[in-house]
């Protein structure tokens, strides 16, 4: 039989369809060339020609697609949900957990990112050239700025809150994973993660979180504590009233052996504590609690006489008066400072280290809500 008459091979496979009559698998290979070359080379190192070479297409076909390689790097760094916005949707995370679910998840992300994903490529493209950076702030601004503002809400300072959380983990992901700085590169992902969602609570709060107390290898051998007999309100103050009396009775014999009284002492230290040139206002001191106003005029003279202290009257205001250290009593300050902080460490010997940390974190805590009256006035 002649090949006129021959008939078909019908069990033949079909030509190969071409990558040409498939547009979105040819888009495909562009973004994942694009994704690899620019994870790699940055925006700069990298042309229209290299992707479209390593998608196998032609560089006409990817101006088609994307315009320019502007909108090419666009495209590919663009997209996806940021993990902030992932976190705030979730509706299994609290509001109190939203510190740690965050500090969580962007560890967890970066310690696990692919080595083609395009966010170190923005990033490091946002350093120097101007389209990136502005690129970078528009999704930090749509991952992070606006799910947290609907989350912040009216609160108080929340464009302030929002700028340091951003700031926060844009500075662990420059320090930690682009640069590798150290120590942030090796410590491990477990120690910093709880050390992360601290400072969040703080950003989110306000409230810097009580440090947890270290375990205390003595408190095994000392005997149980028990609860005072009426240890109410009214017992509690007068504790720190008589603690205070004794206090002051004991570091001022410790001042007096330097010449002086324990309120001429203290303004002396309220000069020092602003620092140089160690000056304020006679009623600047008075406000700081140190001395009431009457005792801050007498002690003034009597350390002005010793020659202690300046006095000097507002150039702009007669009725204002300055008083500054001299070098002689700023020396003075200094000796009895170390002096009474010596037998202020004496006075705690009766307590071992867990315990003070433990007090001092209570002190804290009445302290605060003696200062606020909203909180006061609850309790």
């Amino acid at each position: 039989m002649d090949a006129e008459h021959s008939t078909p091979d019908r069990t033949a496979p079909e030509p190969r369809r071409s990558r040409s009559h498939d547009p979105e698998g040819r888009r495909g290979a562009v973004l994942a060339a694009a994704r690899r070359l620019f994870a790699a080379q940055g925006y700069k190192g990298v042309g229209i020609r290299a992707i479209a070479a390593e998608a196998g297409v032609t560089p006409g076909l990817v101006m088609a697609h994307f315009g320019s390689k502007d909108g090419l790097f666009r495209e590919v760094v663009g997209g996806g949900t940021g993990v902030t916005e992932g976190v705030l949707d979730d509706p299994s995370v609290g509001r109190e957990e939203l510190p740690h679910a965050l500090a969580h998840d962007y560890l967890d992300r970066w310690d696990r990112l692919p080595a083609h994903d395009p966010w170190p490529a923005l990033i490091r493209s946002g350093l120097s050239h101007p389209p990136s950076a502005e690129l970078l702030s528009t999704v930090l601004d749509r991952q992070v700025s606006e799910p947290l503002r609907r989350l912040l809400g009216d609160c108080d300072a929340a464009d302030a809150r929002i700028a340091m959380i951003r700031s926060i983990l844009f500075g662990v992901i420059m320090e930690r994973y682009l640069f590798a700085h150290e120590p942030a590169t090796s410590v491990p992902t477990d120690t910093l993660e709880p050390v992360l969602t601290d400072v969040l609570t703080a950003a989110f709060t306000g409230r810097v979180p009580e440090p947890e107390a270290e375990p205390d290898p003595e408190a095994a051998r000392r005997p149980p504590v028990r609860e005072a007999p009426g240890a109410s309100g009214p017992a509690v103050f007068a504790a720190l009233n008589e603690c205070t009396a004794r206090y002051r009775t004991l570091i001022g014999r410790v001042v007096k052996r330097h010449g002086l009284s324990l309120a001429a002492f203290e303004v002396l230290a309220a000069l020092r504590t602003v620092g140089a040139p160690y000056r304020r206002t006679m009623g600047e001191i008075a406000a700081a609690g140190a001395v009431s106003a009457g005792g801050v005029t007498q002690h003034a003279d009597r350390l002005v006489e010793a020659g202690l202290i300046t006095r000097e009257r507002d150039g702009q205001d007669r009725r204002i008066v300055h008083l500054s250290l001299t070098p002689a009593g700023l020396d003075l300050v200094g000796r009895v400072s170390d002096d009474r902080r010596t037998h202020e460490r004496e006075l705690l010997a009766g307590l071992v280290p867990g315990d003070q940390r433990q007090l001092a974190a209570l002190l804290g805590t009445l302290r605060r809500s003696l200062t606020d009256p909203e909180t006061a006035g609850s309790h």
